[in-house]
């Protein structure tokens, strides 16, 4: 795969899941202002206040993530105009770190859903019952999530790493 091909490909699938995030907060927000109207007591507080924050994240996160990545590909297209070998090198390099962090965001994924777990199966309150189903959903979105990314971003580094090395 060609770089600005893998660059596309990349960064079409980061916008994609921007766009997709957006109607998700706004769906997550909407369940929040049923589920206050149809429960109560600590089930809903603690389902309602988790569930208002990531709709919200969701909702910011991804209108956030579809603006800012035209500009990113706009602005790393006429690097690689300039200069391939220097954009490759320095993209790259950022694409690293961004690879590190996919180990460490599992492990929050599955501390969060273990969380979860413990809430809904050992605490015996009301509260715990909503913030462990809202925490369960959070760290499952979260892990389809990266999960995802982390896929998209194997053959765009690999075309870095080619680019970076050079003909």
């Amino acid at each position: 795969m060609q770089l600005l091909e893998a660059l596309t490909t990349y960064f079409r699938g980061e916008r994609g899941i921007g766009m997709a995030l957006v109607p998700v907060g706004f769906a997550l927000l909407a369940l929040a202002f049923y589920l206050w109207r149809t429960q109560s007591g600590g089930f809903m507080w603690g389902l309602v206040a988790p569930l208002i924050v990531l709709g919200l994240a969701g909702a910011a996160g991804g209108a956030g993530l579809v603006i800012r990545t035209d500009a990113q590909v706009a602005e790393l297209t006429a690097q690689h105009a300039e200069d391939p070998a220097a954009m490759a090198s320095a993209e790259a390099e950022r694409m690293e770190k961004v690879n590190a962090n996919w180990p460490r965001l599992k492990i929050v994924w599955l501390v969060l859903a273990a969380a979860a777990f413990t809430l809904l199966f050992v605490v015996k309150k009301d509260w715990a019952m909503g913030l462990g189903l809202a925490l369960l959903l959070t760290s499952t979105l979260g892990m389809w999530i990266d999960v995802f990314a982390e896929r998209r971003a194997e053959p765009y580094t690999e075309a870095l790493e080619r680019a970076r090395q050079g003909p």
